[in-house]
């Protein structure tokens, strides 16, 4: 089944009173399959993408209630049309205000409630920062959840039709504006996207994603009435914040010695603690307890370990408040040491890390 090429409406207009042109790929499976999908949900995941249950499972966790529709394809859709082109299609065939598609690793976007061009932005910075498709569609949602909040002074108009303009309008129409529109944006969300995008170190900055996708993870267990794992799903997302928010104060505070040490310090950490939470030891033992050997100790473990590090870093943002050197007391060397299972995943991480590329948890 094909959907026929949708320009009729455009034919009867001159062309040089077009401020851009929509060309539309014939739609084929790819396209068919998430169009029908996004009618009865909000995200739809190609059963071509690896994991793709585990995934739509935790991006309709973090879309919730939001009026985001989210597509995920592989490469092979591209057969049919660029990312934007979906974007448009599926923004024409939905009612959600924005539309988030990847293809393969590439990630596009498009919003009737945003400034034009802001979906597409954040979908491009979560690319390439996120480490990771999941990671990266997540922190895509997140963005686009934050920058739809409302803010005093931004925004007033209904959007009506600004999605496609956001895709397609030519950049010499927009440059004008877009600059101090951003400007505005990224100074009202310094503490959120800001902070992400621009003020933490690499290595910090891959595992704030893998806390945040974890995070969903959990509350998706969460939501069966787990309640060890909600709670861990808020712990965790916590620390996430925490840790931007950090980063954030230290640049503003600190001296660049300080924020060394916390990200050597903090790497450190945050690394054996997403392996303590990774999917396959704490939430495993969560969803499937009678599979483990003592896991209530198991659990009692890598909870205490959870609330040290949020307890710290609370803390150490209480230093750099008072201007108070940091000191990181919190050591995971034990928990790692004491299952045989985290340590055959710390020796698989260093050696992917002298390799240079790390497991994701």
């Amino acid at each position: 089944m094909t959907h026929p090429t949708a320009t009729s409406d455009l034919a009867a207009v001159p062309s040089t009173l077009l401020p851009f042109t929509v060309v539309f790929a014939d739609s084929g499976g790819y396209i068919d399959d998430a169009t029908d999908a996004l009618q009865s949900g909000s995200v739809y995941v190609s059963p071509e993408v690896s994991d793709a249950s585990t995934l739509q499972g935790q991006l309709q966790a973090q879309v919730g209630d939001s009026s985001i529709g989210v597509a995920v394809f592989s490469d092979n859709a591209a057969l049919e049309a660029s990312g934007p082109d979906i974007v448009t299609q599926l923004s024409q065939t939905t009612d959600f205000d924005t539309i988030i598609v990847a293809v393969g690793g590439d990630l596009s976007a498009g919003s009737g409630v945003l400034d034009a061009g802001e979906a597409m932005r954040i979908a491009n910075e979560a690319e390439s920062t996120a480490g990771g498709l999941g990671p990266a569609l997540t922190e895509t949602v997140q963005g686009v959840q934050e920058a739809s909040a409302p803010t005093p002074g931004i925004g007033g108009a209904d959007g009506g039709g600004s999605l496609v303009l956001g895709l397609a309008i030519g950049a010499a129409v927009i440059a004008a504006g877009a600059a101090t529109v951003f400007g505005v944006i990224r100074s009202r969300r310094r503490g959120a996207l800001g902070a992400r995008d621009t003020r933490l170190p690499d290595a910090i900055r891959r595992h704030v994603a893998t806390l945040r996708s974890l995070s969903t993870s959990y509350a998706q267990v969460g939501a069966t009435g787990n309640q060890v794992a909600a709670q861990t799903a808020t712990d965790i997302s916590g620390i996430a914040t925490n840790v931007e928010e950090l980063f954030t104060r230290l640049d503003q505070r600190s001296g660049a010695d300080q924020r060394g040490l916390a990200a050597i310090e903090l790497d450190a950490t945050l690394r054996r603690l997403t392996g303590a939470l990774d999917r396959d030891y704490l939430l495993d033992i969560l969803t499937h307890p009678q599979l483990w050997d003592d896991p209530d100790e198991r659990v009692r473990e890598v909870r205490n370990a959870v609330t040290a590090v949020s307890e710290e870093l609370v803390q150490n943002i209480k230093q750099v408040n008072a201007r108070r050197g940091l000191h990181f007391q919190v050591s995971l060397d034990g928990l790692i040491g004491k299952r045989s299972e985290l340590q055959e995943w710390e020796r698989a991480f260093e050696q992917a890390a002298d390799e240079g590329d790390a497991p994701k948890a």
